[in-house]
């Protein structure tokens, strides 16, 4: 089954969380849902441009609600950077690369080993694995 086979109806998402169906809502949740990669609110900000207009402030206001709600994941880069990303209910964190230098997001797939463990513990709670280091971009410019 593919990921998008397994998503929950974005209404049905907002109707669960008790948050009311709007078009601005509908908008940013879609832009989430159709993302291959975590995106920052900047992302979604100039995506939206294109097809509804919401103001940065209701973005924001938008992307926090989500967060509450565990409709989103944010995590947050070693730079700072702020990243969003939908979660499904009772799915489990995937791990995510991030290029110290250039700040690219990388979703990180396939067989996660030993952080399933993790996931089983009924001691732990797991909500984000990150790993930092060069892309090959920067690594092949010379980056340090």
């Amino acid at each position: 089954m593919s990921n998008q086979e397994k998503k929950i109806p974005m209404e049905i998402t907002l109707r669960k969380a008790g948050l009311q169906k709007t078009a601005q809502r509908l908008a940013v949740l879609g832009i989430l849902d159709q993302a291959e990669t975590p995106l920052t609110a900047d992302d979604i900000f100039r995506r939206l441009r294109d097809e509804q207009k919401v103001n940065r402030t209701t973005v924001y206001r938008i992307l926090s609600s989500y967060t509450r709600n565990g409709i989103i994941l944010e995590f947050v880069s070693k730079k700072g950077t702020h990243y969003y990303e939908r979660m499904e209910p009772d799915e489990n964190p995937h791990p995510h690369f991030n290029c110290r230098h250039c700040g690219m997001m990388i979703c990180l797939t396939g067989n996660p080993g030993s952080w399933e463990k993790l996931f089983d513990q009924s001691d732990l709670e797991v909500e984000c694995i990150n790993i930092s280091g060069l892309c090959h971009l920067c690594k092949a410019n010379g980056e340090k």
